[in-house]
């Protein structure tokens, strides 16, 4: 298993942007039949990133890894024609739906808010004045502990929707590889410094791999994203079985993740008309799964008639 957080750890400003290591509450925006079904299973999905989005989404990251090694020149053309070529070929196999994009790491990921009343979020969850949408609010710090106690070894932090800051964190990545590269070769050629520039050739595709996946256009910045990712080998039976959901005709594949119940902090009941009987609805659900104890918040977003 490839060790993303020691490459992350190797560029410390990204792993800052991505999270500052400070402990702040993290909100899981569901539909109410989810919010029962998480509840009474005690269990999350880890989602298949790749299936999740629209495809200007999921290729977003790539072309501009591939239209910024053409902008800088300075970039060592032997390792970098290399990146820019993977790249390319990932974004067009997906465009042109081609099954090869099929690579023997997969990622998996669950999407948070760091804001426990979002108006764009409860949108996507609401439907009419008559359904509310809900959020599970779970202690960052406790949560990945967790996690990581359980054997999901992850990545995790903040989406960047910012252009500039995007920009910024590859261009960090791009000059710490590639004066790695740059280093090997000038040393005497060997067997060993022929493996040592294979190595940064891999160690730099996994490291962009991932964090292209913290990327998103500026258009959704008011969602406020916050992302766990876990690493699954694909067809390994060393790792996590996946299993399968469909969701608007599409299949996809995802990992369940059993959480304790102390990493819940909260519950949170979006904007609706009748909130009173919503709130008392909610106690009475959450008292039945050993969750009254939680702090219960409703939406202060007015409805508009």
């Amino acid at each position: 298993m490839i060790d993303y957080d020691g490459l992350l750890k190797k560029i410390p400003r990204v792993k800052k942007i991505l999270d500052d290591g400070s402990n702040t509450n993290l909100y899981h925006y569901t539909k109410p039949e989810k919010l029962l079904s998480i509840l009474e299973s005690g269990t999350v999905r880890f989602s298949n990133a790749l299936y999740l989005n629209d495809k200007e989404e999921v290729t977003y990251s790539y072309k501009l890894i591939v239209n910024l090694i053409d902008k800088m020149p300075e970039l060592n053309s032997a390792l970098f024609s290399k990146i820019k070529d993977y790249f390319y070929k990932k974004y067009k196999n997906i465009i042109d739906g081609d099954a090869n994009f099929l690579n023997k790491y997969e990622y998996y990921t669950i999407s948070f808010s760091t804001d426990n009343d979002n108006l764009t979020l409860w949108n996507n969850y609401s439907k009419a004045q008559t359904y509310t949408g809900y959020n599970i609010g779970f202690c960052k710090k406790d949560l990945i502990a967790d996690m990581e106690k359980q054997g999901f070894h992850s990545v995790y932090g903040n989406i960047i929707y910012e252009k500039e800051k995007q920009i910024t964190v590859l261009k960090l990545i791009f000059e710490k590889w590639n004066k790695q590269f740059e280093k090997t070769l000038q040393a005497k050629k060997t067997q060993k410094t022929t493996d040592k520039q294979q190595d940064i050739l891999f160690e730099l595709t996994d490291i962009l791999s991932i964090i292209s996946l913290f990327f998103k256009n500026p258009h959704f910045k008011d969602e406020k994203e916050y992302r766990i990712i876990f690493i699954s080998h694909f067809n390994s039976g060393s790792y996590k079985q996946t299993k399968i959901f469909e969701k608007n005709g599409l299949f996809i594949p995802y990992i369940e993740y059993k959480f304790l119940k102390k990493t819940v902090s909260s519950i949170n009941i979006g904007p609706t008309l009748d909130e009173n009987i919503f709130y008392t609805s909610t106690c009475r659900m959450l008292a039945n799964f050993g969750y009254e104890k939680k702090t219960i918040n409703r939406s202060k977003i007015p409805l508009r008639y």
